[in-house]
């Protein structure tokens, strides 16, 4: 059977988004792995299997749609979050028209919180969760004849109406999974403004988080698996991650293909010292340069000296605020003083720091709070800072307690870019002033001439310049002339 997972350009009237995150509009383009993993299984099964990304690779929608007219693909995937429903269901009616015999496949946050939404008609299925077991049994079943209502987390249209088969359990150990061949994909157009290596490639060495942020919507791989066990068991996922050994042979197999540089997108990277030490020691002399997601309080110093030493360019930290009062309301299970000490340990380190701030998290955040953030931010002058309004995602406490308390500016979650649009306010902290406060945030932090030089500092030659330079641009259009 032939299957072709497919990253349709923008066909809504709106602008690229990060499949990944899943939760804004996308500035730069990474390897999408929900995609990666599901296509290496079924190229193992002997399945003849293509990945193509019309949005990284800049092409237009009469592009999309000659694709399709000359493709004789069975069954076509897609990957969609909540920004990109419009986009991928457009592409569906393309496809629809023009491939009248073939099957569509929608996976990810979007179709597992809402599958009826994609369910018209018996030509499409939902691979709700974690898809790679999920589209495998469904295309077996698909190229054998055999009934799809057996296959564990498959959603369907009966020909009369949406039928939804049982939750299927999540994956009990990542190692089942094969390394995903990135043979499958051209990455041409991937890279990481923050990294200046290239080629460049992603990775995950875990699934899931043990934060309990009331707010969090992590990658949008562990969304969509999250939405998924809640259906099933009204709790959150307990995490899992891939052993040393695995983490250590993936990033051996992405050296021998040439990248020179990985973004590691776990929620969490740093799980127990011995796990990390033993990765870092196995991956040091590959000359990787990469990068991790961390909480603060997980930061220690052996630790990061050993990250180093193995290649971590930087660290992105999940710090959402300087105020205590505020880390404690939204369950951050951390304080300020935490991040402090992770900043002043990576540094030391030699490994530069990113920090992700949230505003509103909480009624509790107010403008003081903020300001007190900014005022702390600029003192620190870390290298990156990510501003973001909180938005009250489904299936998490936030969206809960934002719907009993009235908090949604529009009633319900409506999608958004959380870098420049509010769909909540308090009544001490509206809409306005939340979205004023990360304009302000983005242009004094970014354009401080202090900032700006220490960057002219760090460029590593002309291709790393242009690609600042691009970023920068991108960053300018999507956050403010389209405000």
């Amino acid at each position: 059977m032939k299957v072709t997972f497919v990253i349709p350009p923008v066909l809504d009237g709106t602008h690229d988004v990060d499949r990944t995150s899943g939760c804004n509009y996308n500035i730069y383009f990474l390897p999408l792995l929900p995609m990666l993993y599901p296509a290496t299984i079924l190229k193992n099964l002997r399945h003849e299997v293509a990945i193509v990304d019309f949005a990284a690779q800049k092409k237009t929608p009469n592009q999309f749609r000659e694709f399709v007219a000359k493709d004789d693909s069975d069954v076509y995937v897609f990957y969609t979050v909540f920004l990109c429903q419009k986009t991928d269901l457009i592409a569906r009616d393309i496809i629809r028209t023009l491939r009248r015999n073939a099957y569509c496949v929608f996976t990810g946050p979007q179709p597992t919180y809402a599958p009826q939404v994609y369910l018209d008609k018996n030509d499409t299925f939902v691979a709700r969760g974690e898809p790679e077991f999920v589209i495998r049994d469904l295309v077996q079943a698909l190229i054998s004849g055999q009934r799809v209502d057996t296959v564990l987390g498959l959603s369907f249209h009966d020909g009369k109406n949406p039928v939804h088969n049982p939750v299927s359990p999540f994956i009990p150990d990542l190692d089942q999974l094969p390394i995903p061949d990135r043979t499958l994909l051209d990455h041409t157009p991937y890279y990481n403004p923050k990294l200046h290596a290239t080629p460049h490639t992603a990775a995950m060495a875990s699934r899931g988080c043990f934060g309990r942020c009331w707010f969090c919507v992590p990658t949008s791989l562990d969304y969509a698996r999250e939405l998924e066990h809640k259906k099933g068991c009204g709790k959150k996922p307990p995490p899992r991650i891939h052993s040393a050994q695995r983490v250590i042979d993936e990033f051996h197999a992405i050296a021998a293909l040439g990248f020179r540089s990985v973004s590691l997108l776990d929620d969490e990277f740093l799980w127990d010292d011995a796990r990390t030490l033993k990765i870092c020691e196995g991956i040091k002399d590959l000359k990787l340069e990469w990068s991790a997601l961390c909480r603060p309080d997980k930061i220690n110093d052996r630790v990061a000296r050993a990250m180093k030493e193995a290649g971590c360019a930087y660290v992105d930290l999940g710090t959402e605020s300087f105020d205590n009062e505020v880390l404690k309301a939204m369950k951050k299970d951390m304080t300020a003083e935490d991040t402090d000490r992770a900043v002043e340990v990576l540094r030391n380190a030699g490994i530069q720091v990113e920090l992700n701030v949230l505003f509103g998290a909480t009624p509790v955040e107010t403008e003081d709070t903020i300001k007190k953030t900014l005022a702390h931010l600029h003192k620190l002058q870390v290298d990156y800072v990510l501003f973001s309004i909180a938005n009250p995602f489904p299936g998490t406490e936030f969206y809960d307690a934002a719907k009993k308390e009235g908090w949604m500016c529009y009633g319900d979650y409506i999608p958004v870019d959380p870098a420049k649009q509010s769909i909540i306010a308090y009544p001490h902290l509206s809409k306005k002033k939340l979205e004023y406060y990360v304009t302000y945030a983005y242009l004094s932090y970014y354009f401080h001439p202090r900032y700006l030089f220490r960057q002219l500092l760090r460029v590593k030659g002309p291709r790393d310049f242009m690609q600042k330079v691009s970023t920068a641009g991108k960053f300018l259009v999507k956050s403010f002339l389209i405000h």
